[in-house]
């Protein structure tokens, strides 16, 4: 069969495509056969792709980050107390690089592929690895739109145990703020220097964004450098990392983390401020 004649999904041509996630996963087919082809043995995301057949990379729904990126502006504006917006604002900067670290360290597992839950994002985060690229070719509504699940679920509990006060909605504003300013700082490591905007320069140059040269350590050795906001916490990850190596426990920190940090921080700036 001559080339013309193949299927679509063998054409690895970029410009082929309109949307970006299905280029990507032409070459997730086309890494897969080549490794299998070779004799190469498959990593652990390769081999649950070629196992299920499974799209790596999907479009993710996007009216809910519009309705995310409105919770993060209402929940800002409507804030009466400048101090303790500012003190939120400046707490959950530091906090959301420690979170994205741990939840780096967890997804990066290969152990943790086949669990129910948390083993389809490991799975894709995984692919990070083979297609660093893939974070800043993808549009960014579906980067955003990668945190869909766990943003649900994280509102179930802030909203459950603290109901919709105004407080609550500052925390939700400010914290999912920074969780999308979190992906966009990732994504900005892996675009091309003539496409970074100024600013976003200025603060990688000035260590208030991962610096590219930083983040691109764990892409050396995926032992190393998880955060990804702006890696102030990256210390603090692999001190203890020394301590408890990466395994169920990590996974249990996260899990902790994710169902109370909002929470904790709400009950925090209620007893203090309000």
């Amino acid at each position: 069969m001559d080339a013309a004649a193949l299927p679509k999904v063998y054409d690895a041509r970029k410009e082929s495509y309109e949307d970006m996630n299905d280029w990507l996963n032409v070459l997730v087919k086309k890494r897969i056969a080549k490794a299998q082809d070779e004799g190469e043995p498959l990593s652990a995301e390769m081999a649950w792709v070629a196992e299920h057949d499974h799209e790596v990379y999907v479009k993710r729904f996007k009216p809910m980050v519009l309705v995310v990126l409105a919770l993060c502006l209402y929940g800002i504006v409507q804030t009466s107390n400048p101090v303790a917006l500012l003190v939120t604002f400046v707490l959950f900067y530091f906090y959301i690089d420690f979170y994205s670290g741990v939840l780096h360290v967890v997804l990066d597992n290969p152990r943790f592929v086949r669990l129910p839950l948390i083993g389809v994002p490991c799975v894709e985060f995984q692919w990070h690895h083979t297609f660093p690229y893939d974070i800043s070719t993808r549009r960014l509504f579906d980067v955003w739109g990668d945190l869909n699940v766990l943003l649900i679920v994280k509102s179930a509990f802030l909203f459950g145990i603290c109901g919709f006060s105004t407080t609550t909605f500052m925390v939700a504003g400010v914290g999912y703020a920074w969780g999308y300013a979190n992906q966009f700082s990732h994504r900005l490591t892996h675009t091309a220097p003539r496409n970074r905007p100024k600013l976003a320069v200025w603060m990688q140059e000035h260590h208030l964004l991962m610096a590219p040269e930083v983040h691109h350590v764990h892409h050396n050795d995926h032992t190393q450098a998880f955060p990804v906001l702006n890696g102030h916490s990256r210390g603090l990850i692999q001190g203890m990392l020394k301590v408890v190596p990466n395994g169920y426990a990590w996974l249990v920190l996260f899990v902790v983390l994710t169902a109370v940090d909002l929470v904790a921080v709400c009950w925090f700036i209620d007893r203090i401020w309000f």
